[in-house]
């Protein structure tokens, strides 16, 4: 036979006779195709077994949250295939003797132990006459020649395996492709962590501000960079955690706030407005035009110097008109000042006086004093500007890892849920879940009214319609009738529009610190109907 020429013998082989070379081939041929045949059938079952622990995993991130479906379809197949390779290396690896191979055959093809005893004689086993034994191989070669391995080891793929292969993977295809509520746990989780790391960079840029900020002495600007530190750190430990907590992060952001918080300076603001309106009184004057330009612009330093200048050759050739007009606008800007800066307020009140009188000597002395103070001023408002601008930085930070996890900037949880958005939802039992601006239920009113205090008249000017006490207030020495209960009231959706037109104007008009805008901002969404 062909194979059986193009054998290679060993030196052990060459000593041994034709005939149990022979099997040895065929036991070659037969271990080669059962190794195929078991293949097609432990390959599929370790590839169910791979796809069932992907279900198991899949099932399991339907009650917690594990993975999301697009890393589970990814370890599912990864599992698969290492399934199916397991199952050929069990076919391929596994060691099988000669022994071994002959008494298995023997058992699956009938051969009545005929390739075990040719075995045995071969290798010297079993000893038996040269005849005897030669007859013995020579009968097993005559076996081995009618074994049909197409019937006996046919190559084909376990139609259990295959059918349970199926199942799993409809079973696995569902679970990925149907609506999973964990995905959200996951998400929220993810963007927690995004949030987190992006605020952790902030707050590094956030040092570097600092370290540069003007206005700050040396002991608050390490004292503040410390904070910034520590929360950094904190940051960093959360993003070191599988699961970051968005509350301890807040925690940490809070720490920093309290330390800019007891760095703050609460009249500074005050002070601000004051020159602010200062400036305000002082621009219609072309002696106090620079004076007032450079505190509009927060220029305070530029200010002082404007000021300054009159105690020096500027004072000198005014003529006594526009000294009177310079004291008359200082006067003025003292005004402005007296409950900001009282200090600032009566040094400016004493240069006016001084010029008044004549005493330009000791109005000059007065005016750089009162420059000075200005120059001193300006320092507050910077350090103020500096610590709220990094207050306002910390806020948006906050209400970034507020957002990502689900929660108010006031620690609790869930009012920012879909299903608790716009106070007018109810529950599911018909209970309002938020007194106020809703739709009632089964009351017959459309919305909860409220007490409105003006109306337009015909030419669609304001008419106030307020009133005291139970008598009402006296117009043209009439008092007005005491008003029936709900006769004032409207719709709350109707007048929500003009108060927060109201509210809008006056966050952006009014001075309100930067760090606490976004609280007042949450406080007047919380009132949408």
């Amino acid at each position: 036979m062909i194979f059986i020429r193009n054998l290679r013998l060993s030196e052990k082989d060459s000593e041994a006779t034709p005939s149990f070379l022979i099997l040895k081939a065929y036991l070659r041929r037969w271990g080669l195709r059962l190794r195929m045949a078991e293949s097609m059938t432990w390959g599929p079952w370790g590839a169910v077994a791979g796809l069932g622990v992907g279900l198991l995993l899949a099932v399991a991130a339907r009650l917690w949250p594990l993975y999301a479906a697009r890393t589970l379809a990814g370890l599912a197949g990864l599992l698969l295939l290492i399934g199916a390779s397991v199952g050929l290396a069990v076919a391929w690896v596994r060691p099988r003797p000669w022994p071994r191979l002959a008494l298995l055959f023997d058992r699956r093809f009938g051969l009545a132990q005929r390739m075990t005893t040719a075995v045995e004689i071969g290798t010297g086993q079993l000893q038996a006459v040269p005849a005897l034994a030669a007859a013995q191989l020579a009968d097993a070669v005559v076996a081995a020649v009618h074994v049909d391995l197409r019937v006996a080891l046919p190559l084909r793929a376990s139609r259990r395996a295959v059918l349970v292969f199926g199942v799993l993977s409809v079973a696995l295809a569902l679970s990925l492709w149907l609506p999973n509520l964990q995905e959200d746990v996951l998400l929220q989780r993810a963007s927690v962590r995004a949030a987190v790391e992006e605020q952790a960079d902030e707050l590094k840029a956030m040092q570097e501000q600092v370290a540069q900020a003007e206005g700050l002495t040396e002991d608050e600007r390490a004292s503040l960079l410390r904070a910034l530190d520590e929360a950094a750190m904190a940051l960093d430990r959360q993003l070191d955690r599988r699961r970051p907590a968005p509350e301890e992060a807040l925690a940490a952001l809070s720490e920093v706030e309290q330390a800019l918080a007891e760095l703050q300076n609460p009249s500074a603001a005050d002070v601000q407005d004051g020159m602010e309106r200062a400036a305000q009184r002082m621009a219609d004057s072309e002696l106090t035009h620079d004076i007032a330009e450079a505190l509009a612009n927060g220029d305070y330093q530029a200010a002082a110097r404007e000021l300054a200048a009159y105690s020096g050759t500027k004072g000198s050739v005014l003529t006594r008109e526009e000294e009177l007009e310079l004291a008359r606008e200082l006067t003025e800007a003292a005004e402005a000042l007296l409950e900001a800066d009282p200090q600032l307020a009566k040094q400016l009140v004493q240069v006016a006086e001084d010029i008044e009188r004549g005493d330009l000597v000791q109005a000059r002395r007065a005016i750089r004093q009162a420059a000075q103070r200005i120059g001193e001023v300006g320092e507050q408002v910077r350090r103020r500007e500096s610590i709220e601008e990094v207050f306002a930085q910390l806020q948006e930070s906050r209400e970034q890892i507020a957002q990502a996890g689900g929660t108010r900037q006031g620690g609790a949880e869930g009012e920012a849920q879909e299903g608790d958005m716009g106070g007018g939802k109810q529950s599911g039992s018909g209970q309002q879940t938020q007194p106020g601006h809703h739709e009632d239920a089964g009351t017959g009113d459309a919305y909860d009214r409220v007490y409105v205090p003006y109306r337009f008249n015909e030419e669609g000017v304001g008419v106030e319609l307020d009133r005291e006490g139970d008598q009402g207030v006296p117009v043209d020495g009439v008092p007005l009738p005491v008003p029936q209960e709900g006769t004032a009231n409207v719709p709350y959706r109707e007048v929500y529009a003009d108060y927060a037109a109201q509210a809008g104007a006056a966050l952006e008009g009014s001075h309100v610190p930067l760090g606490l805008k976004q609280y007042v901002r949450d406080y007047f969404s919380s009132l949408e109907p």
